[in-house]
């Protein structure tokens, strides 16, 4: 049944009805009721297309995620995207994703986007320093969260983990094992979350008194490939090192094939540890020591921040979230290993 139809049964006005259907002040609280009841009773829902018009919202949130990336098959991300996207449909509002292909001129693609009237809102990933994409988004004052703290906008709206304090704990893990030798394969190296978790690591090296050695310092994709290729550059050292920090689980288990390929016995001669606590950690062989945080209730964070923006609401715009150490195999080598 429409809203004319609606007002017809009712005896009232359209504007009326859509007034009181939309929790306008202006309405007679009885009329209020009246109308509520009513719809109720005869099963009246709104077109939701018809309240997007008549708000002028689109109701959706988007985001942009690279074409050439695994972020689709994250099991980290797919969390966060999940519980964005519920939080924002429990408000009537929808996820919208798109993607960009490296071919793409990057602030075309957001402006592009932002300005086509699908969207009210935009999470930002993989977030970089001066990232150009928030610098543009604040010149058009158009609201978006950040998924990863910017170091060029302290002052942003954005939900992240303490990546930082999580690999300082990490390193100081292996360090009170013994080890000195600690690679460390990151994340590209623009992205913030990596610069955080570098600095997390050399902090606890220098508090050893150790200075962080660069050839033990690599930055690549996170998938296994790229570790792979990392891992077999740093055990190929003359002085290799006894355990190997990993920028999430992925590449832990990219690490694992590399070090069974040259004859180590991870968990055994190498130590190894990942990031993310994805589900095929606590299985593979041996299960891998882990950083795991609430990658759904990140999603539901961002998701709240942007809501409460887009409706004017009084909020926190910053959210960390701590990552805890999962302890299991992949690092619990012995001491004769170390030499």
């Amino acid at each position: 049944m429409s809203i004319k139809k609606l007002a017809e049964h009712l005896g009232l006005s359209k504007s009326t009805v859509s007034r009181a259907l939309n929790g306008y002040n202006d309405v007679n609280p009885e009329t209020r009721q009246k109308v509520l009841a009513a719809a109720k009773e005869i099963g009246y829902k709104p077109n939701p297309t018809a309240k997007r018009l008549a708000s002028g919202k689109s109701r959706n949130v988007g985001i942009i995620l690279p074409a050439n990336s695994r972020m689709f098959v994250s099991p980290a991300f797919s969390k966060v995207l999940a519980g964005a996207s519920a939080f924002l449909a429990r408000h009537d509002y929808q996820l919208i994703v798109t993607t960009i292909a490296d071919c793409q001129d990057e602030n075309k693609v957001y402006s592009d986007f932002i300005e086509s009237g699908l969207i009210d809102g935009l999470f930002i990933v993989r977030t970089r320093s001066n990232d150009e994409r928030i610098a543009m988004l604040k010149q058009k004052q158009f609201p978006y969260i950040c998924h990863g703290y910017d170091i060029g906008f302290e002052e942003d709206c954005f939900v992240d983990v303490d990546n930082e304090h999580a690999f300082y704990q990490m390193t100081k893990r292996q360090l009170e094992h013994g080890h000195t030798r600690i690679a460390f394969l990151d994340a590209p190296i623009e992205l913030t979350l990596s610069q955080a978790r570098k600095r997390g690591y050399v902090k606890a090296m220098e508090e050893a008194g150790l200075c962080a050695d660069d050839r033990l310092l690599l930055n690549g994709e996170l998938n296994e490939e790229d570790a792979i290729k990392m891992a077999k550059e740093v055990l190929s050292l003359a002085h290799r090192p006894t355990a190997i920090l990993c920028a999430d689980d992925t590449m832990a288990l990219g690490t694992i094939a590399a070090c069974e390929e040259l004859g180590y016995q991870p968990g055994v001669d190498i130590a190894i540890a990942g990031y993310g606590d994805y589900e095929h950690s606590r299985y593979s062989k041996p299960s891998i020591t882990t950083l795991h945080y609430d990658t759904h209730s990140v999603g539901e964070e961002m998701a709240k921040l942007m809501l409460n923006r887009l409706e004017n609401k009084g909020f926190e715009i910053q959210n960390w979230f701590e990552a805890e150490i999962v302890s299991r195999q992949s690092d619990k080598i012995t001491n004769k290993s170390l030499t």
